[in-house]
């Protein structure tokens, strides 16, 4: 892992800062491993800190926790929140998982675990050492750190605000579960309407209350897609009561007596989904701070990427989000929202941070194929207080040479405040092979934590290739090798692609050698299961050899003959004489 060193980072924010005239790149990702704590069910995880190109100064920070079946990556790529970090200027961390105990599906976070869901102890407790964590390499405000999640993130988010209400500034839940829910509020029919059980509020806000250990009435936002088949809408309702029950003022502790304001959504993208956001506060007046904020709107069940389920479920990113696995562009925009509801949110009550913000016209990012002109299609800023503002722009674009090129747009008020924007413009060469053919050669559990695959099948019991979707063997299977080639970055194949077979006019040698007649061959008579646990074959709908792909039939307790005729390279059969 990557491990940043303080005076490269300053040294590097400073020459980004030097000169409008140079160029500017792109924020800066940062690689760490949190390292396994003494406490209960502490785990060793992986994180990722991103950090605007130009953030200097004390700032506010931002977790963001994926939900099951994804990764920091999958954040990172498709939610739009490095644009809001770009954007607004903040510090976003984004934490994966990495290793669970526990029947759960695939990467959840354990929020229905009791061992994972109080002050001191798993997940919860590993999550705000994380941020700690970052808080000692970088210059992080500590009465504006956030946390936000979908789905199980949404309910760890919860969580982490219930736990340790002394150290979040606020926290946000899009798709979660209140405190101290079970397994049966997830709906797990894969039917719509979905179906779940809850706890009744008094019991939730009695849970709460037995785990605050701060009198700071923690701000929360929920954002529920009213036609959510997973987590269905009343668990975003319940949250919203739960957090009125526990955090409200006595006399402003109900839906009548605490809402202050209800209004159409102010972000959104291209669609609204009839979205309503509800403010609900201290004394029922938007004089006072939120005690909990309500977006609901009604969003369709069926997204763009194969690799979800089409049951309204997921995160909306807008203009600068992807259409990723439980990621939609269009609607509510929940950076923005999200954003919003933090900066007016800081624990010490002061205002919102105002700063000018840059608005980039034209695609972003904007692909050019090699040699095309480039043209900018420029940006616009505008300042809470003064109005507009001119930009400064700073585009490095060499359209004769295919690769990322970055264009930075600078606005900077009359108090020396500046807000910033990044356009990626990539270049393409068309007759350019997609393809990296890139070999791994590893277990498919190795195959899922890398992202190279997926669980799927009944119960997610089996890996699934990226690419072609084919069975690799058993979810946890951690013992046996099936080889996989990358054809486009992120999509990998039980067989190689097509163009991956010739290199330069050549066959591709294969990814594991050729035969040894020097070896000396062994062979092996036992079962298929057992050659699958050994090394020598692996499963995929079938059993085959490792390196030979040689097919030994479809039945675990069948006996058959395997040999070893180069290191790691297995053929059917019995050795030559």
């Amino acid at each position: 892992m990557i491990q940043p060193v303080r005076w490269a980072l300053a040294l590097t924010m400073s020459l980004l800062m030097a000169s409008l005239s140079s160029t500017v790149v792109a924020g800066t990702e940062y690689a760490y491993q949190f390292t396994q704590k003494s406490y209960p069910q502490s785990r060793n995880r992986n994180y990722t800190v991103y950090v605007p190109a130009g953030l200097t100064g004390v700032s506010p920070m931002v977790m963001a926790l994926h939900g099951c079946r994804l990764t920091e990556r999958d954040v990172l790529n498709d939610w739009g929140m490095k644009e809001a970090a770009d954007r607004y200027g903040f510090i976003l961390v984004t934490p994966f998982i990495t290793s669970y105990n526990g029947l759960r599906n695939e990467n959840c976070w354990g929020f229905w675990f009791n061992e994972h869901r109080h002050e001191g102890g798993g997940e919860v407790e590993d999550l705000v050492q994380i941020a700690k964590e970052v808080e000692s390499n970088f210059s992080v405000d500590a009465n504006r750190r956030f946390i936000t999640g979908l789905s199980s993130g949404g309910a760890m988010a919860v969580v982490a605000a219930v736990a340790h209400n002394e150290y979040w500034a606020a926290a946000a839940s899009a798709a979660g579960l209140p405190y101290g829910e079970s397994a049966s509020s997830v709906s797990l029919s894969g039917q719509c309407p979905g179906s779940a059980t809850f706890h009744s509020i008094s019991r939730v806000a009695d849970d709460m209350q037995r785990e605050v250990n701060d009198d700071y009435p923690i701000p929360m936002m929920v954002l529920q897609n009213e036609r959510d088949c997973t987590v269905i809408p009343q668990a975003g309702r319940n949250i919203r009561d739960s957090w009125l029950a526990v955090f409200g003022d006595p006399d402003h502790n109900t839906l009548t007596t605490a809402r202050a304001d209800s209004s159409a959504c102010a972000y959104t993208y291209q669609q609204s989904y009839s979205c309503v956001h509800e403010r609900f506060t201290q004394d029922g007046t938007m004089n006072s701070r939120s005690v909990v904020e309500t977006v609901f709107y009604t969003g369709p069940l069926a997204t763009a990427n194969p690799n979800d389920t089409d049951h309204g479920h997921y995160w909306i990113g807008g203009e600068d989000g992807n259409e990723g696995k439980w990621a939609v562009r269009q609607g509510p925009v929940y950076p923005d929202l999200i954003w919003d509801f933090f900066n007016r949110h800081a624990r010490d009550a002061s205002g919102a941070i105002d700063k000018p913000v840059v608005t980039l016209l034209g695609d972003n990012p904007m692909t050019l194929q090699i040699n095309q002109p480039f043209y900018d299609p420029g940006a616009s800023a505008v300042d809470p207080v003064e109005g507009s503002l001119p930009v400064n722009t700073t585009c490095d674009v060499n359209v004769d040479v295919d690769g990322t090129y970055y264009c930075t747009y600078v606005a900077t008020n009359s108090e020396g405040v500046t807000g910033s924007a990044i356009r990626q413009v990539i270049v393409v060469d068309p007759n350019k092979p997609l393809e990296t053919c890139v070999v791994e050669s590893t277990s498919p559990v190795a195959h899922i934590n890398s992202g190279r695959a997926t669980a799927g099948g009944n119960y997610n019991l089996r890996a699934l290739s990226s690419g072609d979707q084919m069975d690799i063997g058993f979810a946890w299977d951690s013992w046996s090798s099936v080889t996989l080639t990358e054809g486009e970055p992120g999509l990998w194949y039980t067989q190689q692609p097509e163009a991956c077979q010739t290199q330069g006019g050549e066959p591709v040698p294969d990814p594991e050698p050729d035969p040894d007649p020097g070896f000396t061959c062994t062979q092996h008579y036992n079962t298929n299961l057992n050659h699958n646990s050994a090394g020598r074959a692996y499963y995929m709908m079938g059993y085959f050899t490792t390196g030979g792909n040689e097919s030994l039939g479809g039945l675990s307790g069948v006996f058959t003959w395997v040999s070893e005729v180069s290191a790691g390279y297995y053929v059917a059969g019995q050795c030559p004489n």
